[in-house]
């Protein structure tokens, strides 16, 4: 709410929040993972039950999305959107809430979960992309640079690596991640604020409730079967649960930009996500977990 205030007042300045999300995304938020991932004891166990639940899920979902094509009345480039709105997750809200209510525990398998998820969410979106709207895409090499490039799998990867060899962080390095780290959630969340836009227009309604539909509903009540299914029900089903419950993510606008997708529908489904997670995450934590 602060975010949108910001926005409204053009504070600090016009465009600021455009240049302070690209610091927050690649140093605050790599090096809150890497701290945390290093700094807290977990086992090759939480790895794959968590991430393999989770990619279990968003696949599911994908795969079902698609099958549903033909049933909507929309174009190529609105579904692109569904389906980006449908899976991608908004990591700052999911590492701000993860830390609320699990603590450094639960924080470290938000972190675990994303160093599965978001390489596969970044595959499946812009595969969906290329192969709707963007025919004339990088291709496969092109995907996998950009998916292994990203600054956030690679902080999981380092983080999960340093953890597991025992290495960790030196001394002064570790203070100096820490520093980084705590900007990371209070400038992560006041961006998601200045990234809402509160205008739509009706014929957005269909797309804009089925893509949430299956991001806030369908995704984490999925995800909780499937986690108990595997008998897995301490927090680590709390944490999926919760990273399967939050909002888009505001960089589906960029990727929409960036490969022909229907921007102004991306815009309206962030906005809607985040602003039904106030009501629809208390919601499914209380039952799911």
């Amino acid at each position: 709410m602060l975010g949108l205030v910001f926005k409204r007042w053009e504070f600090p300045a016009p465009g600021f929040w455009k240049i302070a999300d690209r610091i927050t995304y690649y140093v605050f938020l790599p090096a809150l993972l890497v701290e945390k991932l290093v700094n807290t004891s977990f086992t090759l166990n939480d790895f794959y039950s968590l991430t393999s639940i989770l990619m279990i899920a968003v696949i599911a979902v994908s795969v079902f999305m698609v099958a549903i094509r033909k049933m909507l009345p929309i174009s190529a480039a609105s579904f692109t959107s569904i389906f980006q709105g449908g899976i991608r997750p908004n990591n700052y809200v999911v590492l701000a809430a993860a830390i609320a209510l699990f603590g450094p525990k639960g924080l470290a398998l938000a972190a675990i979960g994303m160093a599965g998820v978001i390489p596969l969410v970044n595959v499946l979106c812009i595969s969906c992309l290329n192969y709707y709207v963007a025919k004339n895409g990088k291709g496969v090499g092109g995907l996998i640079r950009g998916v292994m490039s990203n600054p956030l799998v690679v902080a999981c990867l380092v983080g999960i690596a340093l953890n597991v060899t025992g290495i960790g962080l030196p001394y002064v390095s570790n203070d100096l991640f820490k520093i980084l780290s705590s900007a990371a959630l209070p400038m992560g969340l006041i961006s998601v604020g200045t990234g809402l836009q509160l205008r739509g227009n009706r014929d957005q309604a269909v797309p804009v409730l089925v893509s949430s539909a299956f991001k806030l509903i369908v995704l984490p009540v999925l995800t909780y079967y499937l986690m108990t299914s595997v008998g897995v029900e301490d927090i680590r089903r709390s944490v999926a649960v919760l990273f399967s419950s939050v909002p888009c993510a505001i960089s589906s606008y960029i990727l929409a930009g960036h490969l022909n997708g229907d921007q102004k529908l991306m815009a309206t489904i962030i906005t809607f996500e985040t602003l039904a997670a106030f009501l629809t995450m208390p919601i499914l934590l209380a039952l799911l977990t």
